[in-house]
């Protein structure tokens, strides 16, 4: 561990990479670092990425009309990125529910070492046409629940938000 109870860029290293990058100067605010709104876009990225990773995806929404709609967000910033520094997005999934699921993507900087931010969220599976919460079908909660019970497995944690989760 690092830091206020971080883990150390080498552990996230445990999950996927989902994407990678070099801040560019547009990337850039008047305080002379990367701005939230970069972030917040990169982080977007992963959750894609691991979306995709479990079937997720275009073919998902276009054939059985379900998605994933955002349902709460906490960003939290731990360390500056500068341009020109190298990032990359992990993933990890926390828990499932019948029709929701709570996740933290991590943006690590490889140019210092740190993980800069992370981004929780709690997500629900919907259906495209009724727009509602909808169950997950057993295939993809069964993927859900091998990524989740992957990451369980890792013997380090995130800061969390604390009121954010799978309610039961």
């Amino acid at each position: 561990m690092t830091r206020a109870g971080l883990p150390s860029a080498e552990e996230v290293a445990q999950l996927p990479e989902v994407c990678r990058t070099v801040a560019g100067p547009e990337w850039e605010d008047g305080n002379g670092h990367v701005n939230v709104q970069h972030f917040y876009g990169f982080h977007i990225l992963a959750a894609e990425g691991a979306l995709r990773r479990i079937g997720v995806d275009e073919e998902y929404r276009t054939l059985r009309r379900r998605g994933v709609f955002s349902m709460e967000q906490h960003l939290r910033f731990h360390d500056e990125v500068h341009v020109g520094e190298e990032i990359s997005g992990h993933v990890r999934w926390l828990d499932r529910g019948e029709k929701v699921f709570h996740g933290i993507s991590v943006v690590v900087n490889h140019s210092t070492g740190r993980i800069a931010n992370t981004l929780e969220v709690l997500e629900g599976h919907v259906d495209l046409v009724s727009r509602r919460l909808a169950p997950f079908p057993d295939d993809l909660a069964e993927a859900i629940d091998a990524e989740v019970a992957r990451h369980r497995a890792l013997p380090w944690q995130l800061p969390l938000a604390g009121a954010m989760g799978v309610r039961r």
